[in-house]
């Protein structure tokens, strides 16, 4: 059996866990949100952040119980059981891949344009076929290309924002006032500010590629989400001190006007090169995160067998990119023949996110269920001062997902669109599980689960691997004993 390369090391699995939160559509909602909030934008940012860290620490803790590709539909098997595993992985992951991944190619391809005047859409079908070759060619690729794009985009974010904050840009400051709208839309803004950081757990379905997973997964994403939010901060900060918000808040590109407000015509030309980086840094997150999450799923029986195909030269799940490089082109030959602008952009944003909230909240019911069910299990990470951060972390994003837009019929809409997404993949789940003879909501074995695993994946530390079989081996015995 051809297995996945265990290669990386933390600076891969930052990269990773950042590049898809420093995304073209992140600094989309950045800008609109410093744009319609004011500098004030900031609190629900901080909130934000807050949620996302509980998020995190879950993922940090299943992560470390099983170290699989299918990340969170591996999670969910021993807790919920089939039916609500694929749910997890193809309504909160395909979708968005489906949902964003065309955006963020659109984002790119229309910044090229007005940099170059190359054609927009010629440009995102070229960028997304070179990320294919890319992936393609391996995960050690995959990580040399990443991790220079990730810190420099951070790099650039923070030079400007701390010229902009202590006003040395040589430009004149305007008189912005530091709430530029009332509280309550303030306050509806949790998910324009979540969408600052979701996608942090994408360095999760590496975790058959990582060294010390176990370790090096949730350091990745805590430390990758509390930088995201300190250079975010500054960038906004900066621009809300020379742009017009009303321009901000109003446009497709509101990043490239604050960067333009910041420096002039320099800036807004360094901005729109940075958001073809990200949507590139983006692209090249999906095309490695979303195949692994399908191969895991393949291997437990949920999915088609091919799509657990992996390349023997460069020990890839390339069926899997091929269905995510798919999704990713339909949804920008949508876009491009639809023509959609900001509008587009943020109701497919919403979309997304909701499924994806969704996903989260599968995630931290995990958790809690493991922890009941298997109290012995060997946990590497734990969460600190559980279940606080779960019940919190799980009513939050029940929060967002309930106000995900301010204007109620815009709620419905989305709402409606996430139901019938979901809709449509369960009545998928339910006739491959009925064809397989698989049960829907029978949880799995753990250790057969983490068995599974250890037999596809590379050999971690033999310590780790020995006290992890024998401690999940003693919570399964102390369950069958009750």
């Amino acid at each position: 059996m051809t297995k996945l390369k265990r290669s990386l090391g933390f600076g891969a699995a930052y990269a990773a866990s950042t590049g898809l939160v420093v995304s073209g559509t992140a600094m989309v909602s950045l800008g609109n949100g410093f744009g319609i909030g004011g500098l004030a934008f900031a609190i629900p940012a901080f909130i934000g952040l807050i949620i996302i860290v509980m998020v995190a620490i879950s993922y940090g803790e299943l992560a470390s119980m099983l170290p699989g590709g299918g990340m969170v539909g591996e999670y969910t098997l021993p807790a919920l059981g089939r039916l609500p595993a694929i749910l997890a992985v193809l309504g909160g992951y395909l979708v968005l891949v489906s949902a964003d991944g065309g955006t963020q190619l659109l984002v790119a391809g229309d910044s090229f344009e007005s940099l170059t005047g190359f054609p927009a859409a010629a440009f995102s079908f070229l960028l997304l076929a070179i990320l294919l070759v890319l992936n393609i060619s391996g995960v050690d690729i995959f990580a040399r290309v990443q991790i220079p794009v990730v810190f420099g985009m951070m790099g650039i974010l923070a030079v400007m924002g701390l010229a902009g904050v202590f006003g040395i840009s040589g430009r004149a400051p305007v008189d912005n006032p530091v709430l530029n709208t009332d509280w309550s839309t303030l306050a509806s803004m949790g998910a324009v500010a979540i969408w600052l950081y979701i996608g942090m757990e994408f360095v999760a379905p590496l975790a058959e590629e990582v060294k010390r997973p176990w370790k090096v997964i949730p350091m990745a994403m805590i430390i990758g989400v509390v930088t995201i939010f300190v250079v975010d901060v500054l960038f906004g900060w900066g621009a809300w001190r020379y742009a017009d918000l009303a321009e901000m808040a109003g446009s497709s590109i509101p990043h490239v006007v604050g960067a333009t407000a910041i420096f002039g015509g320099a800036g807004g030309l360094i901005m729109t090169v940075v958001t073809i980086l990200a949507s590139f840094s983006t692209g090249n997150s999906y095309l490695a995160a979303i195949p692994r999450m399908l191969y895991g799923l393949a291997n437990e029986g949920l999915l088609p067998k091919w799509l657990a195909k992996v390349s023997r030269r460069t020990r890839v799940p390339w069926a899997g990119m091929l269905v995510t490089a798919a999704c990713m082109a339909a949804v920008l030959l949508y876009s491009t023949v639809s023509e959609g602008g900001i509008d587009l952009i943020l109701n497919l944003i919403s979309i997304a996110c909701t499924t994806w909230l969704f996903s989260y909240i599968i995630a931290q019911v995990d958790v809690i269920v493991l922890r009941r069910r298997y109290p012995n299990a060997r946990r590497p990470f734990k969460t600190p001062l559980y279940p606080v951060p779960q019940i919190l972390g799980i009513l939050s994003c029940g929060y967002l997902i309930v106000f995900i837009v301010p204007d109620m019929e815009q709620r419905i809409v989305i709402w409606t669109s996430a139901a019938v997404i979901l809709a449509a993949i369960a009545l998928f789940a339910v006739i491959w599980l009925k064809r397989n003879r698989l049960p829907l909501f029978t949880p799995t074995d753990l250790t057969q689960t983490q068995s599974n695993i250890v037999v596809r994946s590379e050999s971690l530390e033999h310590e780790y691997g020995d006290v992890q079989t024998a401690e999940a081996g003693a919570g399964h015995a102390s369950e069958a004993g009750r």
